[in-house]
């Protein structure tokens, strides 16, 4: 459900793209207590995209996370997290010219999403809701659902 769009003019390579999906997945999962079957990283090559920034031509990285906001969540803590994710991205790509990472934008705009059926829960409500919705994790995770097998691992771990 959370959305990471990584819009990029520095050129990617596939382990790149993995180390940050992990790397994104991890820290949100960590920061927000989302399960990680519901992060979503997508990469879009922007090099050839024309933006303009203070009326100039302007050709950088960007990344764009669309998610849910809720009054448990602060702007400071939404802070946090950008400075983490611009530092994870300067660890695995780098700082230098069109390497570096130029913003983060977090568009708490996400009001709901339903996946598999399953209609997502409020901000602050997602460990009620994951008790709620365990029983049908477990039958599509035994119906062969990879997606679910994992995400009833996960849950598994963390003791929910």
């Amino acid at each position: 459900m959370p959305l990471y769009d990584v819009e990029h003019v520095a050129a990617l390579t596939p382990d790149q793209q993995e180390a940050l999906a992990k790397a994104f997945t991890n820290l949100h999962s960590t920061r927000f207590r989302t399960p990680k079957f519901f992060l979503n990283v997508r990469y879009t090559d922007v090099s050839g995209q024309v933006v303009f920034r203070n009326g100039r031509r302007a050709v950088y990285n960007r990344i764009i996370l669309r998610t849910r906001a809720g009054e448990q969540r602060s702007k400071e803590l939404y802070d946090e997290h950008c400075r983490d994710i611009i530092k994870i991205w300067e660890d695995i790509v780098g700082t230098e010219g069109e390497l570096g990472l130029r913003t983060v934008w977090v568009l708490g705009a996400l009001t709901t999403a339903v996946e598999c059926g399953i209609a997502r829960p409020k901000v602050g409500e997602e460990d009620e809701w994951l008790k709620a919705n365990v029983e049908e994790f477990r039958k599509l995770a035994a119906a062969g659902d990879e997606d679910f097998v994992e995400l009833v691992q996960e849950l598994d771990s963390r003791g929910r």
